[in-house]
């Protein structure tokens, strides 16, 4: 990335080159923060419950790559056979030294599987998945596709769509502040935790305290070494699109209408360049005084082994799940996943296991924190981000 470069988590100090860039623009904030991105790389979000793919498995696929993914790099492939869908991970979309075992890429593909599993009775089908056995630490290749899953599907009534199937067009990664003192639901919470343990993970939660305290510390401190990392932050940088010709061509990667900015920062980022340094520096101030510091609740999903692939996928989906029943009840939810990406590339660069052990005292040595989040609820709305089209993501 060159000086004039912007990054994926991009957010900026204003000055009053803002109100210059307000009065050359005539952007109002009421239609800047509102306005739905247009364009065909966000079609597959109105498109997904199109009639004309009802009661087949090709909607199932329309439904799972709405699904979250790391850096919206939506790193999946589908087979269609019959009345069975094998799911790939497309290893030519891996992140590099930010995903060092491309454990995020099968968390991604989690959700995906996820979304599918919601959306076959709606469309008439029973799902049964299979994922692939194995550890992530031992997968040798990096850039053709594999079969990480099958999802068997078995023919039957259609049942009524419910509110998670309704949430899959509607949730979104929401990077706004959230209100600090608005508590989670109860049963919301309770519903989470019974969600992970019925997939073999374990829901930890922060509210206040030392462990909320160290929990905030070593987000902010693990962003803090992703940005000194040439490698991790080169490799997230890539990824960002910055203009709409880009979305178009690329349709994936993280935009600027998504990265939470007020009305003024993104006004600004649209209209003058900035650089990488300004834009890291600008990630990790919202990353400690707006994204954690507004959020009521803070949590970890936990798996017995963070490389095995089955407890990968399986977190996956208890991820995608938890975003589908939050997003059903108005709550806001955003991954912070950076002390798990420094786990990764401690391990890949022999450095040691700090990090390992510091995520371990919140845990237990029992569990292995695969998946870092914030929850809460937000007064402003996220917005979608680009998608494939199925064309691209289907195999002949």
């Amino acid at each position: 990335m060159t000086g004039q470069s912007r990054s994926r988590r991009q957010t900026l100090a204003l000055g009053g080159a803002v109100t210059i860039a307000l009065a050359a623009s005539r952007i109002s904030p009421a239609n800047a923060l509102t306005a739905l991105p247009e364009g065909d790389a966000y079609a597959p979000w109105r498109l997904w419950d199109d009639a004309s793919l009802r009661g087949a498995p090709l909607a199932l696929v329309a439904a799972g790559i709405l699904a979250a993914n790391p850096h919206d790099t939506q790193p999946w492939l589908f087979q269609i056979r019959g009345e069975t869908i094998d799911v790939l991970a497309d290893l030519s979309r891996n992140l590099g030294a930010m995903d060092a075992y491309v454990r995020e890429m099968h968390l991604g593909l989690g959700c995906a599987i996820e979304n599918m599993a919601v959306a076959a009775g709606p469309n008439g089908y029973d799902a049964e998945v299979e994922p692939v056995a194995g550890s992530l630490a031992s997968l040798a290749e990096r850039r053709a596709p594999v079969v990480a899953a099958t999802v068997r599907l078995k023919s039957r009534a259609p049942s009524p769509p419910d509110a998670l199937y309704r949430a899959i067009a509607l949730r979104h990664t929401n990077r706004y502040a959230y209100e600090p003192g608005r508590a989670l639901p109860a049963d919301w919470l309770a519903e989470a935790r019974q969600t992970a343990a019925d997939r073999g993970a374990r829901l930890f939660v922060f509210e206040a305290g030392d462990d909320r305290r160290a929990f905030d510390a070593a987000v902010v401190e693990a962003t803090q070494a992703i940005i000194a990392d040439k490698s991790m932050i080169a490799d997230s940088d890539r990824w960002f699109r910055s203009s709409r010709a880009e979305i178009e061509a690329h349709r994936d990667g993280p935009t600027l209408e998504a990265a939470g900015l007020s009305f003024f920062a993104l006004t600004y980022a649209r209209l003058f360049p900035v650089s990488a340094e300004t834009s890291h520096a600008a990630w990790l101030t919202n990353t400690r005084d707006v994204q954690l510091a507004s959020a009521p609740l803070t949590g970890l999903i936990a798996v017995k082994d963070r490389y095995d692939r089955e407890a990968t996928i399986a977190a996956g989906r208890v991820w995608q799940r938890l975003h589908l029943s939050a997003t059903a009840r108005g709550l806001a939810l955003q991954p912070l996943n950076q002390p798990i990406e420094m786990i990764d590339r401690e391990r890949q660069t022999g450095q040691g296991g700090a990090w390992a052990r510091r995520i371990a005292r919140l845990t237990g040595d029992d569990w292995q924190a695969t998946f870092a989040f914030r929850a809460g609820a937000s007064l402003k709305n996220a917005p979608p981000s680009p998608r494939r089209k199925l064309a691209d993501v289907v195999l002949g």
